[in-house]
C-alpha cells in the first residue's frame, strides 16, 4: 500500500494545466485533483469535485506478485561493516490498481466547447503523459520508493449524473523491503567429547 507521501508525488507529477484547441482557438483548463474513497481516519470524503476534475481511486491495493519475488524472500544481506550484527532485506514486489477519471460538466462551457471535446482531450493529454514522459522510477525526494506505473487500459467515456466523465486503470508496481537484523560473532569455540 502506498503511503501519503507517495500518493502526494503521483499528483504532484500530473500536469493539471492542460491547453485544448477548439475550433482553431486554444483553451486553457486546471483540472481539479480529488481523491474518492475514506481518508486516512477512515471518514468518507467524496464530496463532489469542482469541474473539470480529475478523480483518483483505489481499486486493489498490495497485491503480491509471486512471479517477481526473489527465492526465499531474501533479496540482499546487509553487512554492517565494524557494526556485530548484518541484516536480511527480504523484498516483496507489489501491484496497485489505481482508477483515474478526467470529469467534465455534461454541457458546453463558457467557450462554447462540448463536453465531449474538453472531456477527451484532456484524458488524453493526461493518458499521454502518464504513458511516455512520467518517470517516478527513482527514489523520491523525501525516501518515497521507487514507482512504476503503467495504464491498464486506454480511457472509457460514459455520462454520470450531469457529467461527462473519461475513466481509465493504472498498474502502480513497487517494491515493499522489510529488514530483519542478525547479531554476529567474532569468534567461536568448539569442543568435540570423543569419549
Amino acid at each position: 500500500m502506498l503511503t501519503t507521501a507517495e500518493e502526494d508525488r503521483i499528483e504532484a507529477d500530473l500536469p493539471f494545466v492542460q491547453t485544448l484547441s477548439y475550433d482553431g482557438v486554444d483553451y486553457q483548463y486546471d483540472l481539479t485533483p480529488y481523491w474518492s474513497g475514506p481518508d486516512h481516519a477512515g471518514d468518507r470524503v467524496d464530496a463532489a469535485p469542482e469541474y473539470p476534475a480529475i478523480v483518483f481511486g483505489w481499486d486493489s491495493q498490495g497485491a503480491e506478485d509471486e512471479e517477481r519475488r526473489p527465492l526465499g524472500g531474501v533479496s540482499r544481506i546487509d553487512d554492517r561493516g565494524d557494526a556485530a550484527e548484518f541484516a536480511e532485506v527480504e523484498e516483496r514486489s507489489l501491484d496497485d490498481e489505481l482508477s483515474i477519471t478526467v470529469a467534465v460538466d455534461a454541457s458546453h462551457d463558457a467557450n462554447g466547447v462540448p463536453p465531449d471535446v474538453r472531456g477527451k482531450q484532456l484524458a488524453r493529454a493526461i493518458w499521454r503523459y502518464i504513458v511516455f514522459e512520467m518517470d517516478l522510477d527513482s527514489v523520491g525526494a523525501s525516501g518515497e520508493r521507487p514507482l512504476l506505473i503503467e495504464p491498464l487500459n486506454p480511457p472509457t467515456p460514459g455520462r454520470v449524473a450531469g457529467t461527462y466523465r473519461l475513466e481509465w486503470s493504472v498498474q502502480v508496481s513497487y517494491v515493499d523491503e522489510h529488514e530483519t537484523v542478525h547479531e554476529t560473532v567474532d569468534d567461536a569455540e568448539y569442543a568435540v567429547d570423543m569419549g
